[in-house]
């Protein structure tokens, strides 16, 4: 899968055009920053992303507390993905970024800043708004501002002095580019260029939307080889298969017909389950990922209406009936109203208050072993098709 940036989307996202006075331009923009400050509207000059941003985050005020060197560093431990880029963040931007009177931040996927480099005369500055490693910058923590805009339009975002939702940050300028794996379409981090608005130049977005592109082109390449190693390291069956990684990345399959990635159900677990699409497999970890072969059962679950407490489970043409105590339909059917699944703590309701998780527990692994294969784990859902007969 590649994924690309809207181009003629990106390219309106420059706050400023070539030639543009940035002091001319803050100030036309703080009076439309405090009209919608004061009131509710937001006025129909603003930029169409910035429009969005406030709407989405409001003018938030909340304090901005950093995690600590330690969980800093556990975030930096955990995000191999970003934390393999760091080194062609830096070959590519910090120069050029110093050199512009710019600080170059790395956040990761969930906000967090995780690096800022850059000129200490800058990063005094950062120090002083919350800035600084460790700190979340989503839109829901710190309002509008070059990280949580780009992580929420999923592009190259430049957001210009009282474009930033809180006035503290008025001063200063934040291009932000989303880096996003193509294996996955998943959000990964962000790279921000950052410093006074008077730095502010639309070759900027350019820049570091160059450089997210060139990190989605390593980790689609690393990507590729690590399922060239999954297929290689690992013996395959003969009969009809689906090799994947942890995150359903095809990485050789024999007798399907399969996309680049599956969807594997959440909490996947070792022998029979459905998967959406294909059927009923039967599915084996291995080193790196899992082994998924065809059970040639075509179940169906039907849930019958009426006063018997039973269900019907139709597979290769035989029916099974199933008789359930009183408390297992009322797992069953809380199952069947909420597909997505239910974790114990939202399956709770169905026993008296302080009753141990324990017990709870052993309640579901009794009903899932009445329905091998049918019943997922974390969270609790049901895997195959099912329908309310008569």
């Amino acid at each position: 899968m590649t994924v690309e940036y809207r181009g003629p989307e990106a390219l309106i996202q420059a706050a400023l055009t070539a030639g543009e006075d940035p002091s001319a331009k803050a100030r036309s923009l703080k009076a439309l920053h405090q009209s919608w400050a004061q009131g509710t509207r937001i006025p129909t000059v603003v930029r169409p992303v910035v429009a969005r941003s406030w709407s989405r985050a409001g003018a938030l005020e909340k304090d901005i507390v950093p995690l600590d060197a330690s969980s800093i560093r556990e975030l930096r431990e955990s995000n191999q993905e970003l934390s393999n880029l760091v080194d062609l963040f830096k070959d590519r931007l910090l120069s050029l970024a110093t050199q512009a009177g710019n600080q170059l931040v790395i956040s990761d996927a969930q906000g967090y800043v995780l690096w800022v480099l850059g000129p200490s005369t800058v990063r005094r500055r950062s120090d002083g708004i919350g800035f600084v490693t460790g700190a979340r910058w989503r839109e829901s923590d710190v309002g509008t501002n070059g990280i949580g805009a780009a992580m929420a339009e999923k592009v190259p975002v430049q957001i210009f002095g009282p474009e930033h939702a809180r006035e503290e940050q008025h001063s200063w300028v934040c291009t932000s580019a989303p880096v996003i794996n193509p294996a996955t379409a998943s959000l990964i981090g962000a790279i921000t260029l950052a410093g006074s608005f008077r730095t502010a130049h639309p070759h900027s977005l350019a820049l570091v939307s160059s450089v997210a592109r060139e990190a989605e082109t390593h980790l689609r390449a690393n990507h590729a080889l690590r399922m060239q190693r999954l297929e290689l390291t690992n013996q395959l069956p003969e009969e009809e298969f689906i090799l994947v990684d942890s995150q359903g990345s095809v990485a050789a399959s024999r007798g399907f017909s399969v996309s680049e990635r599956i969807s594997l159900p959440v909490g996947l677990e070792e022998g029979r389950s459905w998967i959406s699409g294909f059927g009923s497999f039967n599915v084996r970890q291995v080193p790196g990922g899992w082994i998924l072969t065809r059970t040639h059962e075509h179940l169906k679950l039907e849930v019958t209406s009426g006063s018997l407490r039973q269900i019907m489970v139709h597979s290769a043409g035989e029916t099974t009936q199933i008789a359930l105590s009183e408390k297992h339909w009322q797992i069953l059917e809380l199952l069947v109203e909420h597909p997505a699944g239910l974790t114990t703590d939202e399956l709770r309701s169905l026993w008296p208050a302080m009753t141990p998780q324990v017990t709870i527990r052993a309640e579901l692994s009794r009903l899932r072993s009445k329905l091998p294969g049918m019943i997922a784990s974390r969270p609790y859902r049901l895997v195959v098709p099912v329908f309310r007969g008569n």
